[in-house]
């Protein structure tokens, strides 16, 4: 097959099928030769949008930044392979395998980010394909009710599908979508709002939320139920803007999307395990990494500590937050980082000398990706995080501001989610670096929130 002879809306459409497809598998044991193969076409097809658009890249202006910032991390991992690896051997490997994969999925979301800013119309097949997980999964367990004859309880019966890492991150990634295009149409889209496209994107939501209780997943509730309150937010900025037309659908919305917030957690706070109603106290006494040192032994081997009330903390929160500080305080000490994506917290720990059983990673993305490539790694990836909220934002259109509303969500996924591990890593940079084409070729009209509804 020739790719270069194929005309551009050939390549976009290559390009977008090997996405949507890799979406379906991405996350799934036993895919990885599929997930290559489509690597492959992706990469290939993306690199051939890159060739045809490349007056779009070759000279400097802001919006490029974020993109920059985005390449500029694979320099940062040869150099640091080169002058500060504290594992050499482990960092080479991981170069070899997940970091080619990481570029390979780069060069396709450029593409994507190019394909989907010139053809609006391939845009809602990517945006169906985000949706795949939380409907798979949903589906999964419904189907076991059905064969088991019961309602079985949440968070033990569906995990052949997808596990919690898997609901959250892409539940919350297809729930941004939904929040994006709801604020959209209703507050940027030049025509009037269609509201069977509302109802559509408020049923996706709901999706979101019913699949992550049912794999009874703390992050992707609270991420989900954090969105739902921006879109609130969002309505009720509306009325002090004295939208005519917008009072009518707020009537309709606000007590939809309040009653759906306050009914999922009600329904999950109910199902979930224990932990929630002494949060707090839990957080306090994990934190004291001095004093309880529990952490030190395998996870959930030992009791863990007190809290103010007298009772064990829960141990997920207690492992969650006495990690997070360890990670925080060897990111002091190391800066530069390990050089690993997977095995930074083993590595580190070894090096600084502390005694540990656990062997896995901290369970905050973030902070992971910090151990393994340090404050560097950080400010680029921060870098250009905050500049695609930024531009998304100030030039307005659909998917500049779907993409802004993507990195937003990452922002606090990545504090309380395994986002960079393993393939998560692969599917975070892939996002960002869509989104930062997006925003660097997207051409849509400067239109900002609220503009199109006068008072």
């Amino acid at each position: 097959m020739n790719f270069n002879s194929m005309n551009e809306n050939y390549l976009a459409k290559i390009c977008l099928a090997s996405v949507c497809t890799l979406l379906a598998i991405w996350v799934l044991p036993n895919t990885i030769v599929i997930r290559h193969v489509l690597l492959g076409i992706g990469f290939i097809s993306g690199a051939c949008l890159i060739q045809k658009n490349w007056a779009s890249f070759n000279k400097f202006t802001t919006t490029l930044i974020p993109l920059y910032a985005i390449l500029a991390l694979f320099l940062w991992v040869a150099i640091h392979y080169v002058f500060f690896s504290l594992n050499p051997t482990l960092e080479l490997s991981e170069i070899r395998g997940l970091w080619m994969r990481t570029l390979a999925g780069t060069i396709t979301a450029i593409g994507l980010g190019i394909a989907l800013s010139k053809n609006p119309n391939l845009r809602k097949y990517f945006y169906i394909s985000l949706f795949f997980v939380p409907f798979i999964n949903l589906s999964a367990y419904l189907y076991l009710c059905v064969q088991k004859g019961a309602i079985l309880p949440v968070g033990s019966s569906i995990f052949f599908v997808y596990a919690k890492i898997e609901t959250a991150y892409f539940g919350a990634l297809a729930a941004s979508l939904a929040i994006a295009e709801i604020i959209y149409l209703l507050f940027l889209n030049k025509v009037k709002y269609s509201l069977y496209q509302v109802g559509l994107y408020f049923l996706g939501i709901v999706l979101v939320l019913v699949s992550a209780i049912v794999s009874s997943t703390k992050n992707g509730v609270a991420i989900t139920l954090g969105l739902c309150a921006l879109l609130t937010m969002t309505i009720g900025a509306s009325v002090v803007f004295n939208s005519r037309q917008f009072k009518k659908i707020s009537l309709f919305l606000l007590p939809l999307i309040t009653g759906l917030f306050f009914l999922a957690w009600q329904v999950h706070h109910s199902t979930a395990a224990k932990g929630w109603d002494s949060l707090f106290q839990d957080v306090k006494v994990s934190a004291d990494i001095d004093k309880n040192r529990q952490w030190q032994s395998r996870e959930g081997m030992v009791v863990a500590p007190l809290n103010a009330s007298g009772n064990p903390a829960a141990l997920n929160t207690y492992s969650r937050v006495a990690y997070a500080v360890v990670g925080i305080r060897l990111i002091g000490q190391y800066p530069l980082g390990y050089g690993s994506i997977n095995k930074s917290f083993n590595g580190l720990q070894d090096e600084a000398q502390i005694y540990h059983e656990h062997t896995g990673q901290v369970h905050s993305g973030w902070i992971d990706f910090g151990l393994g490539f340090g404050l560097p790694g950080l400010g680029l990836l921060f870098s250009a995080l905050i500049c695609i909220i930024y531009f998304g934002i100030k030039r307005g259109g659909e998917i500049n501001l779907v993409v802004a509303t993507y990195c937003l969500t990452l922002i606090p996924l990545g504090l309380i989610a395994e986002i960079c591990y393993k393939q998560y890593f692969e599917a975070t940079i892939f996002f960002i670096a869509f989104a930062a084409t997006a925003i660097a070729v997207n051409e849509n009209n400067k239109e900002k929130l609220f503009d199109n509804y006068g008072s």
